[in-house]
């Protein structure tokens, strides 16, 4: 072959690989604007109606669509304008999901196949609606169940199988809003992120970001809630396995009392809250870990702020929000030369998580500094001396007893224990360093109302002089009384270990004169919420007259 043929057929091949390119260019370019005028000539009001039936028919609740519009780039799908899913009688009239524009985009392989697959459906901002009627049951609970029962195949299976493949569905900018019976709570969840989808053909995984929020007042920081783990199918609602962990993190402990309360509590710090759900949805396994870091009151700030540390665990009945037999315990800080730190055990027979109330609630603590107790004091105080750090412990539990009738609530219970006071020990000779110290509870009055009694306590012990101190307490009031033999200086110094329940003291002891040892007798009370006033009576003491013989 000569030179000049070889040539030729170089820039033959040359020019065909142009034609074919040129050729492809042209048919993309047709296909894309096939595509991107083919949509408007389609008559989607049948396509409408179908998706609208078949929505209905896989939900088990009537499905409204207003409008169904057909896109093909980038990929094929479709929009849904104003879909709304009706609610069923046995929970309300108000619809169970309402969404204003829904983006459902198609498995373009299953087009070829005529069986037609969503690869996602994505709800802009929807509003759901969870409702739990009187009967204990949720309106989420058959849309979960009927979707349990479909069999289809993982959603991120490449190849098509006889099993349509479940879609990932997802909201942004989702509202939640929470009902009992008829009645809406004022709680809900808002600016929420949620995604759902099929690793497994048993199994989904969901996930979900929102910000918590009370309708009946403004909350401007409520912190984030997240939620993320799997469930698997079962026969029934209470049998579905779960393995969740959720938090909420973020919140100031102001923002967080209003949000829970619907005031201001007047708590500062910051509050973080973890949880696990795992077992079956009726029977599951709930350990909750409660942090509150630089707690304190919003009056002041204390030279020490609080960090508590709360672990939860018990039994949540999802299907009912109840939880059984939960228990909360704090740990105290361990004392010097101690082995075991003190605890405080709150124990409940069970929460209603949709009422926020709780039965049968008992409270106990063991070796329980005094010291640590004096730490709480001083959050609602400046007026204890912060280097006072009086030692002893004490133990003791108490139980909510819930009303019935001709029985008012009430609290009831025992604490014991001891208190070494260095204010003690400085208004007293030293003879006695280590006092007992017991609270009871008693019953006052045909109603059954309760009063907490402080037996008497022994503050100071000297071979002329000692003070005793009793009271009790009410839900209306407290009262405490002083008595014994001291100075007027003795008083006063040990007024000093708390100010507060010292307030009147010194008014009430007058000007008895420096050094005298006097017959003291003060009792003081206040109301809850209100100032205290003292009442004393006292008299230097005589020395006995000598007979003459």
């Amino acid at each position: 072959m000569t030179a000049a043929s070889t040539e030729t057929n170089t820039e033959d091949n040359g020019l065909s690989r142009t034609k074919r390119r040129l050729l492809w260019a042209c048919a993309a370019a047709g296909v894309v604007l096939l595509l991107a005028l083919l949509p408007p000539l389609l008559n989607v009001n049948r396509l409408q109606r179908r998706i609208a039936a078949g929505m209905s028919a896989s939900l088990g609740r009537t499905v409204h669509l207003d409008n169904v519009s057909l896109h093909v780039l980038p990929v094929p799908g479709f929009t849904l304008e104003n879909l709304v899913v009706s609610e069923d009688p046995a929970f309300g009239s108000e619809p169970v999901i309402r969404a204003n524009t829904v983006e459902v985009t198609l498995r373009p392989s299953s087009l070829w196949r005529r069986q037609v697959e969503f690869s996602s459906i994505k709800f802009v901002e929807p509003s759901l609606n969870l409702v739990r009627n009187a009967q204990g049951r949720w309106n989420v609970q058959s849309l979960l169940m009927h979707a349990a029962s479909v069999d289809t195949a993982p959603t991120e299976q490449r190849k098509a199988g006889p099993q349509p493949r479940f879609p990932y569905i997802e909201a942004t900018g989702a509202r939640v809003n929470f009902k009992i019976g008829e009645e809406k709570k004022p709680f809900s969840l808002t600016e929420a992120d949620f995604a759902l989808w099929l690793p497994t053909s048993q199994q989904w995984h969901v996930r979900l970001e929102g910000k918590p929020a009370r309708t009946d007042t403004n909350i401007s920081d409520p912190g984030t809630v997240k939620l993320e783990g799997w469930l698997e199918r079962a026969a029934t609602m209470a049998e579905v396995p779960v393995d969740l962990t959720g938090s909420w993190e973020g919140a100031p402990l102001g923002e967080a009392s209003k949000l829970l309360s619907g005031v201001d509590e007047d708590w500062r710090g910051n509050l973080t809250v973890r949880a696990r759900l795992t077992g079956e949805l009726g029977t599951a396994k709930l350990t909750t870990t409660i942090h509150l870091e630089e707690l304190r009151r919003a009056d002041f700030v204390p030279v020490q702020t609080m960090d508590v540390r709360a672990e939860c665990s018990g039994t949540l009945d999802v299907t009912t929000a109840v939880a059984r037999d939960p228990d909360c315990s704090v740990n105290a800080p361990l004392l010097e030369g101690a082995k075991v730190a003190g605890r405080v055990v709150a124990l409940a027979d069970s929460v209603d998580l949709s009422e926020l109330s709780a039965g049968g609630l008992h409270v106990g603590m063991t070796n329980i500094p005094n010291a640590w107790l004096l730490d709480w004091a001083r959050l609602f105080t400046q007026r204890i001396p912060a280097g006072e750090r009086p030692g002893g412990t004490v133990a003791g539990g108490i139980a909510y007893v819930a009303s019935r009738p001709g029985v008012k609530a009430s609290w009831q219970g025992e604490i014991h224990g001891d208190i070494v006071s260095t204010a003690a020990r400085k208004a007293g000779d030293g003879a006695a360093v280590e006092h007992a110290i017991s609270i009871v509870s008693e019953t006052t009055g045909e109603g059954g109302g309760t009063k907490f009694v402080l037996a008497p306590l022994s503050l100071m012990q000297g071979k002329t002089q000692g003070l005793v101190l009793s009271g009790e307490a009410t839900p209306e009031a407290y009262t405490l009384r002083l008595t014994g033999m001291a100075t007027q200086e003795q008083v006063l110094a040990l007024r000093a270990l708390a100010p507060p329940l010292g307030d009147g003291v010194e008014k009430a002891l007058g000007d008895g004169g420096s050094g005298k040892v006097l017959k003291i007798d003060v009792t003081c009370s206040r109301m809850w919420g209100a100032g205290q006033t003292c009442a004393a009576g006292m008299e230097p003491t005589k020395k006995p007259s000598r007979r003459r013989r």
